[in-house]
């Protein structure tokens, strides 16, 4: 009687492949004379696997197309042709005509009689003057009476004359042009020296753009993540103002020019308090030295207790520029347990650390997803110390009350949670995800307990991630930074906005527009302060 051959099944997520059990099931099929049967097994195996393997590439493809590749259809001829070797041979067809009127390419004729043509640059538009139908308000602007008498003869100058200049301004709405008529007066009977009105006060050297315009540029590339060739194409379709990305990009940078000296302040006033939390994201910057042409810089965001919060630009994730920026802070840093920090607290007089309770317990989360119920514990522990924390919130308590409930109601809970740690660590592998969760809570055992002894500090390091959140959806829309040079003023400009929000300043525009203004009117250095969004907000709600 022929026996039936056996199947060898492939694996599933439910049941993985038994190597060991299968080498020793087709062992002793070969001892049993059915060799052919195992080799005509194992052949089905492998093709299946191959099939499988297939399917999940090609689906593995189309999310990472999805996710992150181009969205266009198109695929260049040169991709085709290096395709076409690999398929079999198809008949030939006849090379496509030429339509009429259509540009000789250097198989015609006209290539012929010019053997080496010379290529006709692209000419960029450029804003030369500013279309007739934007809206213009017109300031006479006069010569100072005593400049009107001529020096030399003593007579009155007479009017010549006078000379237009146009600022591009916005206001919520659209475009408007302010035009400044200068005004010319010369004595007519001594030829004595022409004089003319003061011009507009323009907040970039010899540029078009006024303070609402560069402060519209501002808001909607920081705060709406709209990136400069989108609000090129806004400019131009909607409102008929045809204004280049490059354009917008050099007004950009020199918006962050002006607004340096907000930015380093906010960062001297940041650094002078008490307590400081930091965290960082990674931003993608052009840079022609790197082998692939970019590369992976790093924007960190610093939070003060006082409603402050500036952007610092490092090109690379190494501790040694964090270090140096936090080199006279002496309050307290909370921030996750990012190893390039650890040379800040062991100099002398070194800030304290404070750690963060939400990525402990994300850790712990992702074991009891994978199936772990025993992090259910540690997770219902933590779980009770946000709650003494939301109560707290809701209460409206100070840094005294909220320290006294954290004595009275969290000190137990972490005592409790230690001891979870410790029974759990002898149990858990180093390198299963709870054993990993428990290897980095008593790492940072100590950051994460300081909040039990300062009520001012927070319980985790949330509020600084939240700062980083329109960083992080910014980039998927400008996708890039076009060098250091750029990303620094990227950091210079989210600094002054992200400020104006926790400053309680809802619509930044207004804030930006005058804070331009002042500044391009040579504002005094020592009265910064008053520029700063907390003290402009303040000033603003009392008047």
């Amino acid at each position: 009687m022929r026996k039936a051959p056996f199947l060898i099944l492939p694996p599933s997520r439910k049941r993985p492949l038994d190597t060991a059990g299968l080498r020793a099931h087709c062992a002793q099929q070969v001892e049993n004379g059915q060799a052919a049967q195992v080799v005509e097994s194992l052949l089905n195996l492998v093709e299946s696997l191959a099939e499988r393997c297939d399917r999940l590439e090609l689906t593995l493809g189309r999310l990472a197309q999805a996710q992150w590749g181009r969205k266009s259809e198109r695929i260049s001829s040169a991709q085709l042709m290096l395709a076409l070797p690999a398929v079999a041979e198809l008949p030939a067809l006849p090379p496509l005509e030429e339509p009429q009127g259509s540009i000789p390419t250097e198989d015609s004729d006209d290539s012929a009689s010019s053997p080496n043509p010379t290529p006709v640059p692209k000419k960029r538009k450029k804003l030369r003057q500013i279309p007739q139908h934007i809206p213009r308000v017109t300031t006479i602007s006069e010569p100072a009476d005593a400049e009107k008498i001529c020096a030399q003869c003593g007579t009155q100058k007479k009017h010549i004359g006078c000379e237009s200049s146009e600022v591009l301004e916005w206001e919520p709405g659209g475009f408007r042009v302010e035009v400044t008529a200068q005004q010319k007066y010369a004595c007519r009977g001594c030829q004595g020296e022409v004089v003319m009105g003061k011009g507009p006060e323009r907040v970039l050297d010899k540029a078009m753009p006024g303070p609402g315009l560069l402060a519209e540029v501002v808001v909607r590339k920081i705060k709406d993540h709209c990136p400069l060739e989108r609000q090129s194409r806004i400019f131009g379709e909607r409102f008929g103002v045809p204004l280049s990305a490059s354009t917008l990009g050099d007004w950009l940078a020199g918006a962050a020019d002006v607004l340096e000296p907000i930015a380093k302040r906010l960062r001297a006033r940041g650094l002078q308090s008490l307590h400081l939390s930091t965290d960082d994201t990674p931003i993608q910057v052009l840079d022609t030295a790197h082998p692939k042409g970019i590369k992976r810089g790093h924007i960190w965001s610093f939070v003060s207790d006082d409603k402050i919060v500036f952007f610092e630009y490092t090109p690379n994730w190494q501790g040694a520029h964090v270090q140096e920026l936090l080199k006279d802070f002496h309050g307290t840093l909370q921030s996750d347990g990012y190893a390039g920090l650890g040379g800040l607290f062991q100099k002398k007089g070194a800030p304290k650390r404070a750690g963060c309770l939400a990525h402990a317990r994300r850790k712990f989360v992702a074991a009891f997803k994978a199936g772990d119920l025993r992090a259910a514990r540690t997770l219902q522990l933590i779980q009770e110390l946000y709650q003494v924390e939301r109560r707290a919130n809701e209460d409206g308590c100070d840094a005294h009350e909220r320290l006294r409930r954290r004595q009275e109601s969290s000190d137990p809970r972490m005592q409790q949670l230690r001891k979870e740690l410790d029974s759990l660590g002898s149990q858990a592998p180093p390198k299963t995800p709870l054993g990993v969760a428990i290897t980095y809570a008593l790492r940072q055992w100590d950051t994460l307990n300081l909040f039990l002894s300062d009520g001012a500090v927070r319980i985790d390091n949330n509020h600084c991630e939240r700062s980083l959140r329109p960083i992080a959806v910014g980039r998927k829309n400008w996708l890039f930074a076009g060098s250091d040079a750029g990303a620094r003023r990227l950091a210079i400009l989210y600094t002054v906005v992200g400020s104006c929000e926790l400053a309680g300043i809802r619509d930044p525009w207004e804030y930006v527009r005058d804070i331009l203004q002042k500044l391009s009117r040579r504002w005094p250095q020592s009265r910064l302060d008053e520029l700063l969004p907390l003290t402009w907000y303040r000033a603003r709600s009392d008047g």
